[in-house]
């Protein structure tokens, strides 16, 4: 399974990803015939534990990598291997079948073969199938009803439609770096973690997704996102939402998140929001034009950091800054201020008066008239 590191403390699961390139064989390219032999296969065991019986100790799992094997059929005869690693080999769909009789496997990495589909005959025991790296399109049909994690990072993946699948068990789904250009679709209902970086999603709009009422964490990072529509009430388990480098140029964007009653930690650097251009030393005070923020101690203060806070008062981590006491009666002190100093070029026009219950805030009107940003300047030089 991928990586998960944080960008700061506390470490938050499924952060800074790992983003590797392709290096399975390409389909022009000629393929012989490499056989995995039972006494290569015996010299592949490791992992001594006891076996699925629990009265006998035996060697657990087999690790065949970067081998070039196209058939590895001989695996049968181990019946007591729970975890396969096959990653960097020549094997296809029809390769990995033979393995589906294997009666207690728990494990099937192939990452880097030649693998076109996900569709293989059900293992009734089989918990994470990582197929990484191969050549996939779709998602449908995938009966696997004890499967947890299913990873199909870098594949041609243009659809999420696991409506014809069985999948009821999936908590982890992994879609990094496919085709993707919105997330419309059906998934499994009881998703907890979704990782779709690196694609060309502008939308998260579906009805379908927002039915995941389990889901923690959501990878959004490295797409096309300019605006967050899509997001309601229904997501009431989402806690980690990654928005880093994508599109987003307005703040008021991220009121759209009011609506999230869990969401705790927010990632959103990279984007071009006002005030990122050339962060001040916390201690400069208010930033003019592309500054950051006042403070003590003579440190880089993200400047989205209060601003965000602002919007979303219930936030605990903001990128890699965590939030503390000081840091939230900063930002209710400091709430006019900021957004006149950062929400300046945005138009956060007409009557943003927000309730308090909900916001902790209470947003002046801001109009993008010249009076009104005289009046600002005039505010600014008082300070």
């Amino acid at each position: 399974m991928a990586e998960d590191f944080g960008e700061a403390s506390p470490r938050i699961p499924g952060e800074g990803r790992k983003f590797f390139d392709a290096t399975a064989p390409s389909t022009a390219e000629v393929i012989k015939e490499k056989k995995l032999t039972f006494e290569e296969a015996s010299k592949c065991l490791n992992t001594l534990g006891k076996d699925e019986s629990g009265s006998r100790y035996a060697y657990l799992m087999i690790s065949a990598v970067d081998s070039k094997l196209t058939d590895v059929s001989t695996i049968l005869n181990f019946k007591h291997v729970l975890f396969l690693d096959l990653c960097g080999n020549y094997l296809t769909t029809e390769a990995l079948h033979v393995l589906t009789a294997m009666p207690f496997l728990i494990l099937l990495k192939a990452e880097r073969n030649r693998v076109e589909s996900a569709c293989l005959k059900p293992m009734y025991y089989l918990q994470v199938l990582d197929l990484n790296q191969n050549q996939i399109k779709d998602v449908g049909n995938i009966d696997q009803p004890m499967l947890e994690c299913l990873e199909l990072s870098y594949n041609d993946i243009y659809a999420t439609h696991f409506d014809t699948a069985n999948l009821n068990n999936l908590k982890q789904l992994e879609l990094t770096n496919n085709l993707l250009f919105d997330i419309s679709g059906v998934y499994p209902p009881n998703l907890e973690k979704m990782y779709m970086a690196a694609n060309k999603i502008s939308t998260i709009d579906s009805v379908e997704f927002s039915k995941l009422a389990k889901l923690e964490i959501l990878h959004l990072r490295e797409n096309n996102m300019q605006k967050l529509d899509g997001f309601t009430a229904e997501l009431a388990s989402l806690k980690y939402l990654n928005l880093r480098n994508n599109k987003i140029s307005k703040l008021k964007e991220f009121k759209k998140l009011q609506c999230l009653p869990k969401l705790e930690t927010l990632i959103v650097t990279g984007n071009p929001l006002p005030g990122t251009e050339a962060p001040q030393q916390v201690g400069e005070g208010l930033a003019g034009e592309g500054g950051g923020l006042a403070g003590e101690g003579g440190k880089i203060r993200d400047p989205v950091v209060i601003p965000l806070l602002v919007l979303l008062p219930k936030l605990k981590r903001i990128n890699k800054t965590v939030i503390t006491v000081e840091i939230k009666i900063e930002a209710e002190d400091m709430e006019n201020d900021i957004l006149e100093a950062l929400l300046v070029d945005d138009d956060f026009s007409g009557n943003q008066e927000t309730d308090r219950e909900s916001t902790t805030t209470n947003q002046t009107d801001y109009k993008e008239d010249s009076l009104t940003r005289s009046n600002q300047d005039e505010g600014k030089q008082e300070m």
